[in-house]
Formats: structure tokens, sequence, C-alpha cells
């Protein structure tokens, strides 16, 4: 990592060597990411991937609570890729994840090309490329095919044209950024993160200030605002549900409250998904390196360095402001990765070429430490069945009302027994037809909804009951559904999956009972290595008799 001392190595010379290692690397990984899920993924669907392919299936503007361009990239990817995933998984989920592995390609190329044009190194460049294969949330993107795959490709390509814009002051960079930051709107509000970045950067760096007097960046602006264009039309059809969503999301709207331990909480789930260590490197080489953005010999700009600084401390420092109103999930500040790394990889190179030989070992050791943990990490999410031991001894005080203890330590309990679940379903709902009955699935939750319809065999529509019995809205309350438009399914009979609550029994005093005739049809319990890690009861209701208003009233305005 001595790649700021010129004589070691030469920029042109270098970029073909490291450009090629970067693409090789990448490549492995992402071989090795289709390798595990074609030889028998141990991990289904997860509920986001599952309720965007159900997305998928119904294109339209934009959904509930995000614009439709990964519903858009998974639609695409079932008509080329749906056939080959069935015959080699028995399911779609290939199909489902494949652009996954694609765009996490994609970001890495353009991580490093982001690196090559601020740091003015190809080593340092590469070296940013391999950190990100050891931080967890990054690997594990890789192969869930979430929102956050293709956010972080725009995001990563956007960032490399606005800094071109900002060193050569021409208008086609910004014209490219602008249609990256449109496109990556319809993928993850988040994008629109980049609009303060380049604004601080351009107020903290005189050198970039003369772009105010050309017309790239109002260009870029005035392009990135036309991917809100599909969102407010059909937002202007729905009750503006996707804006008053966010601002529930973001603690601004709803019931509200103030929590003094927010900002620990979202320091301790990023340091989670990140890695305590490189968590500590990065924010500690932001501060490093906007103080002292250039050294002697090295070949980068300050502003360079600053534009990576400003980058990485937008998301992070935006989302810790919001961190007392609302819990803040792990992935929402994903994006400040992409150049945290590189300042990451810029900061230790300082440290392992320091004269002092205590400051080169401490940053080698914190090099290494960094890297070991972190790969420990991404293989044991990978493999977490190995670890069932482990998991099953951090729970040997879960008290017994608990049924899926090892759960709440395995973090991928939530990706595990879908696809038994679905089949079991199935299996009711065939017995249900031979018997000349006409059933409708419901659950309780909007991805156990997903989830059932996916691999359920026929993937039959699912509906959900989620925000009658008081919890949160989802795409399923627009969609066509029994709390809205119960006329076609009243006195049919219905799957039940979840928790049969009070207010669709009728039970404790409830005049009204939504479900009848109940009977326990099936209880699917998911064990990995002998320990029980999901349970769900099924239930078959012989006749469904519509929600009462009180709870239809629940699910308010869309």
């Amino acid at each position: 990592m001595d790649a700021h001392q010129p004589g070691r190595e030469s920029l042109a010379g270098g970029r073909f060597r490291y450009g090629l290692a970067a693409w090789l690397l990448l490549a492995t990984g992402g071989l090795a990411h289709l390798i595990y899920l074609i030889n028998d993924c141990p991990l289904d669907l997860s509920g986001d991937e599952a309720h965007y392919w159900e997305w998928s299936r119904r294109l339209d503007l934009s959904y509930y609570s995000k614009g439709p361009l990964v519903a858009y990239i998974i639609a695409g990817s079932r008509v080329l890729l749906a056939d080959w995933s069935q015959r080699l998984v028995g399911s779609e989920a290939l199909a489902v994840r494949v652009p996954a592995i694609l765009l996490s390609v994609g970001t890495g190329l353009g991580l490093y090309a982001l690196g090559l044009a601020t740091l003015r190194s190809p080593r340092l460049a590469l070296a940013g490329v391999a950190i990100t294969c050891t931080i967890p949330i990054l690997a594990v993107g890789a192969v869930l095919m979430t929102i956050d795959a293709p956010l972080a490709f725009l995001y990563v390509w956007a960032l490399v044209a606005v800094e071109r814009g900002l060193r050569a002051g021409h208008t086609l960079p910004w014209v490219l950024a602008g249609l990256l930051v449109a496109l990556g709107v319809l993928a993850k509000y988040t994008m629109l993160l980049i609009v303060p970045t380049v604004a601080l950067v351009i107020l903290v760096e005189a050198d970039f200030r003369a772009v105010l007097r050309r017309p790239g960046p109002y260009l870029a602006g005035a392009i990135g605002l036309l991917g809100l264009v599909p969102i407010v039309l059909w937002n202007a059809k729905h009750d503006w549900v996707s804006f008053r969503h966010v601002a529930g999301q973001a603690g601004l709207a709803g019931r509200r409250s103030f929590d003094l331990s927010g900002p620990v909480s979202y320091l301790a789930g990023q340091a989670a998904v990140i890695g305590p260590i490189w968590l500590a490197g990065m924010l500690y080489a932001v501060v490093s390196l906007w103080r002292r953005p250039r050294e002697p010999l090295e070949r980068h700009s300050a502003g360079s360095v600053r534009l990576l600084c400003v980058a990485a401390l937008v998301p992070w420092l935006g989302f810790l402001a919001f961190s007392p109103l609302t819990k803040i999930q792990p992935n929402w500040p994903a994006v400040a990765l992409l150049p945290g790394t590189m300042l990451l990889a810029l900061w230790l190179s300082r440290l392992w070429n320091r004269p002092d030989h205590r400051v080169r070992r401490a940053g080698r050791a914190l090099a290494v430490a960094g890297s070991v943990a972190g790969l420990a990490t991404v293989v044991a999410v990978h493999y977490s069945e190995f670890l069932m031991p482990v998991f099953a001894w951090l729970a040997r005080n879960q008290p017994p009302w608990n049924l899926t203890p090892v759960a709440k330590f395995d973090p991928t309990a939530r990706l595990r027994g879908w696809s038994q679940l679905g089949a079991a379903v199935g299996e009711i709902l065939r017995g249900e037809q031979a018997a000349g009955r006409d059933p409708f699935i419901a659950t309780d939750d909007y991805q156990s909804a997903s989830e059932i319809a996916f691999y359920c065999p026929g993937q039959p529509t699912v509906y959900c009951f989620q925000a009658a019995l008081g919890d949160r809205q989802s795409q399923y309350d627009i969609w066509p559904n029994p709390i809205r438009q119960p006329e076609g399914f009243l006195g049919r009979p219905c799957i039940y999956v979840g928790s049969l609550k009070p207010e669709l029994t009728g039970q404790g005093g409830l005049p009204h009972a939504a479900l009848r005739q109940i009977r326990l049809a099936a209880t699917v319990e998911h064990r990995v290595g002998g320990h029980l890690v999901q349970v769900w009861p099924v239930y078959v209701c012989g006749e469904f008799a519509g929600l009462p208003a009180e709870l239809t009233g629940r699910a308010g305005r869309f």
C-alpha cells in the first residue's frame, strides 16, 4: 500500500495490471457467489427479495415504498433466466438473484474507477476493491437482490461522473451523472443524497467552485429530478403513500418520540454490518484525511479526497441525525461505504509507509485484523449452519416461551425454511381444491405473504391482513385485497398463516369473527442442525366473513 511514492509505480503502467487484478478478483467473487447459489444454497429468498419478485409480476410506475427499478430488473431477469433457474434449483431464485451478482461486479469496477480517478493510484484502487470483499454487508449484498444492489451500482458510477465533471469542467460527465441519479432515484430515494454531497464539496473546495459558472451541475440536477416523475405520477393516484411512508420511517410523521439511545443503536448496527474494526478505521480515516487530504509525493489533489470524505459523511451523518427519532436500519447508509473503502485504503497506506516502525506495525496489524475478521464474518454468514452449536450456547438463557431461541443469534434465520412452508401451504391448498373448495391464502405479514407466493407450487396470489391488524401498510394494501374489496372473498375458505389474533376470530368478547370454522391444518417447523429456527402455524378457516369496520379503518388511507 505504498502507492503514494511515485517511484514505486507508474500510473499508466499500473492501470492495466491492477485493473486486470481488480476485474479478476470481482469475476472470481461473482463466480463463487453463483456456485454458492446453485450448489444447494441453504438460504431461501429474503422477505424483501420475495416482495420485489411480487412487484415484478405486476409492473407499475412505482410502488408503495420504493421506485420501480428493482421490479423491472427482476422482471427482465425472469424473462431471460426463469426456465434455466427452474431446471437448476427448482424455483426462480436464481433468476431473482443473478442480477445482484452482476450488479456487484459492476459496482466493484465502478469503485476501482472511482479510486483511480480520485487517488490517482491503481494500487490503492485495487486495495479499496479488495476491502469490499471483507465487509459483510457488501459481500452479502452481492448475493441478495434488494434495492441496494442497483443503488450501489448507480451511486458509485455517479460519483465517478461527478468527479470527472468537477475536475474537467466538461458538460458530458454531468449529463451522465444526471442520468445515473435519475435511474438511482427509481431504485431508492437515498440516491438523492448525492445532491447535498456535490453541493457541500463545491462549498468547501474553492478549486471546484468554477463549475458553478458552467451549465453542467444544473443540467445534472434537472436530469436527475426526472427520476421522480414516474414516482410522483403514481403517488398522485395513490394518495401520496410513498411520501407519507418515507416521512413515517424518518420519524417526521405519525406518533413521534425522542430516543437518546437511538444513536448508540445506529452505531451498533453499523459496526455489525461493516465490522467494528473497519468502521473505526473508516471513521478515523475520514477525520484524518479531511485534516490532511494530501501529503508530499502523493499524486491526487486535496479536492478529490475531500469529495470522498463528503460522500462518506453525508449518508452517515444524515442518518445519525434521524436516529433519535426513528430506528435506522443498518443498510440505509450503505452508500457511505463506497467512498469509505477508498479512504480506508489511503489512510492505511500512509500508516504502512510511516518512518516510525511502530506506526507501520500498527497499520499492518489493523489491516490484517480487519481483513481476517471481515472474511470470517462473511464466511460465517454464508455458512451459519456450522455455528448452530455456538448460537445454541448463546441462547441457553432464553425464556422457555421463545420457541426459536437460536434465531435471535443466527443472522440468516429469516432466510430459512420458506420453501418448506410454501410446499406445506401448497399441499393444503391442493387438498382443499380437491374437495371442491376455493380457498384464498392470507397472512399477517407482507414478507411472509411474498415468500408463500414465491415458494407455493403454482405461485398463487397471497393476501396480507397486516395493516388491518394495526401494523404497517405495504403494496398488498394497494393491490385488490380482502380488506378493501371483500366482495370476491366473502363466504370462501381461507388458508391463514400466522398468529390468529382475537380481532380475526372474535375471541375476547369481540362481536365479529372474520375467520370462522377454524382448524389447525399444520405446524411447519424448520430446523438447522436439530435446532428450531422457524415455526409457522397454518390454519384452514371454513368461511371468511369479512373484516369489521374497526379493522378496515385501521388500514387507513393507502
